[in-house]
Order: structure tokens, then C-alpha cells, then sequence
């Protein structure tokens, strides 16, 4: 792939997970999620009510575009002629809208990043998946690329210790937890993912100097199979001795969606006011200068191999 000298030839992909984009559509969402397997009223219901809470809907929609919208200003800034697009995983817009509005576009090479900085095989491996089907039948061929993880990034180290520092203020030697979602372990055992949620959160440490602190897993299914821990509640009460301050740092996460918003801010939060438990959450990179910049330090990056 070529660098300034681009022909406006060159696209990039952002992907985000996705969400309903009113009460109407979580029926809709719930059953893509589940593989094409209808939810219950039960769970319809349950997953509507967490959507109330947070305000009817989640802003992922609106941070992701203006994610992409910001990229692609700041690579245009340096000349680069690389369109941005973004796609959802299991909503509107479509990974496989935005692969075929890219093909029609005249696009020849397409660089497709989650907005997920650690792989796994459910969460990164099915981002892929949703590109290779929606370029297969394509009469444009694109020439493909995916990022696999941008874990490590300078910028996504930078902006994390100074997002906990910054929650820090004001609490006295606080125990910091680094969190994701949580994924079964049996399909995950044999990947990187938890290797390189430990790399970033001791990278973010050091860089910090955070000298008590630990890696959680959140949002974990009660589908009945064993998945990653410990949860944050569980993590707390191991680390009462160090601490009974705690900051939440969602690592394996970008922008705030409902398991930011719910999850932690509402689910977690009541949890620690019940144990007198004094517990914060550290900003989420969003559309911040330093996300912006670690994308696109991953874009130049990538198109210069």
C-alpha cells in the first residue's frame, strides 16, 4: 500500500460492535447477537430496561461516527488521500455496508481496524468474518487487510495513564482495576487475549506509576459455561487489604456503550455503595486527541509495510 502519493485508491474500516438504534430495534439486535437465535420476552425485556436506565440508547452509534470523522480529517491534514468508513457488527450500518459502499466507491484497498485494541477470536475473529462475507460476492475485488490488535499503541499507553491518573485526584492510594469484556474460556484459551490485556495494563502502570492494580473481566454471560475472571466485584474483595479506594480503568474497550454505561456506572456502582466501597471509573477514550492519534498511528503504520 502506498503512502501520500495515494490515488484516493486506499479506504479504511473502522468496526464497532453495534447497538439498537431505539427501543423498537432490541429485539432485532438481541437475536443477531445470538447467531440468529430469538431472545425470549424475558431477555428482551431485561436488555430494554438496561437501555431505559442509561437513557433509552447508547451514544456508540454517534462516537463511532465521529470517531471515523475525526480520523479521517487528521490523516487528510497530512495529505493522506485514505476515505474512512466506518460498519457495526450487529447493526446499522453494516460491516457489509460499508465493504460494498467502499467497493463502489472505487476503493482497491481496504484496511480494516476493530475498534478494539486486543484480539480474540470471538471478538476481532468475527469482525473478519463479517468482511470476508461481505466481500466475497463482490464483482470489485478488494485487496484486504486487518489490523490485529493495536494493543501496545504509544498514544492508547498515554491516554489510558493520564484518563486514571486524572480519576486518581483526590483518593488516597487507590487500587486500580483494569477491565474487559469477559469471554468463554474454552474458546479463548488458546489465544492472546488475556496475555495482551496484562501487557497494556502494565504497560499503562509503569507509564503511571500505579503500584496496586489488577486485570478484571465484566459482562460475563449466564449462559451456563465457565468464562473469564475474576469479575470486578470479585477482584475488590481479593484486594481489601491494599485498598477500600478503587478506579475502574474498561481497557478492552474504546467508547462508552451499555456496558460502560450500565455495567459499571450503574450495576457495579450500586454493588459498592451496598459494601461502602468508594469506587470511580476513568473516562473512556471516545473521540479524545490521543484515540485519534493512536488510530492513526495504526493506519500510516499498517499502509507502510
Amino acid at each position: 500500500m502506498s503512502k501520500k502519493n495515494s490515488d484516493g485508491m486506499e479506504g479504511v474500516l473502522l468496526m464497532a460492535y453495534g447497538t439498537p438504534n431505539s427501543i423498537d430495534n432490541i429485539a432485532e439486535y438481541y437475536t443477531d447477537i445470538r447467531g440468529g437465535v430469538k431472545p425470549t420476552n424475558e431477555q428482551i425485556q431485561d436488555l430494554i430496561k438496561r437501555y431505559e436506565e442509561i437513557g433509552g440508547a447508547s451514544p456508540l452509534y454517534k462516537i463511532t461516527e465521529d470517531q471515523t470523522n475525526k480520523l479521517q480529517e487528521a490523516l487528510s491534514k497530512e495529505d493522506y488521500k485514505i476515505r474512512v468508513y466506518f460498519g457495526m457488527k450487529h447493526s446499522k450500518p453494516s460491516i457489509k455496508d460499508a465493504v460494498v459502499q467502499s467497493a463502489k466507491d472505487g476503493i482497491k484497498e481496504l484496511m480494516c481496524i476493530a475498534l478494539a485494541p486486543h484480539y480474540s477470536i470471538m471478538g476481532i475473529g468475527g469482525y473478519e468474518s463479517r468482511v470476508n462475507e461481505a466481500s466475497m460476492p463482490l464483482s470489485n475485488k478488494l485487496n484486504i487487510k486487518f489490523v490485529k490488535q493495536w494493543h501496545m499503541n504509544p498514544n492508547l499507553i498515554d491516554l489510558w495513564s493520564k484518563n486514571t491518573t486524572e480519576a486518581s485526584k483526590r483518593m488516597d492510594k487507590p487500587f486500580v482495576i483494569f477491565s474487559a469484556h469477559s469471554l468463554p474460556e474454552k474458546i479463548e484459551d488458546k489465544g492472546p487475549y488475556k496475555k495482551q490485556l496484562l501487557e497494556t495494563a502494565a504497560k499503562i502502570a509503569e507509564t503511571a506509576r500505579i503500584e496496586n492494580y489488577g486485570l478484571a473481566f465484566q459482562s460475563q454471560s449466564s449462559r451456563g459455561e465457565k468464562w473469564y475472571g475474576p469479575t470486578i466485584p470479585e477482584l475488590i474483595e481479593e484486594n481489601r487489604d491494599k485498598s477500600n479506594s478503587f478506579i475502574i480503568a474498561p481497557i478492552g474497550f474504546i467508547s462508552d456503550n451499555l456496558e460502560i454505561l450500565y455495567d459499571l456506572d450503574i450495576s457495579c456502582k450500586k454493588w459498592a455503595r451496598e459494601k461502602n466501597t468508594e469506587l470511580r471509573r476513568t473516562k473512556m477514550p471516545n473521540t479524545s486527541k490521543l484515540l485519534i492519534a493512536a488510530l492513526k498511528d495504526v493506519v500510516k503504520e499498517n499502509y507502510m509495510q
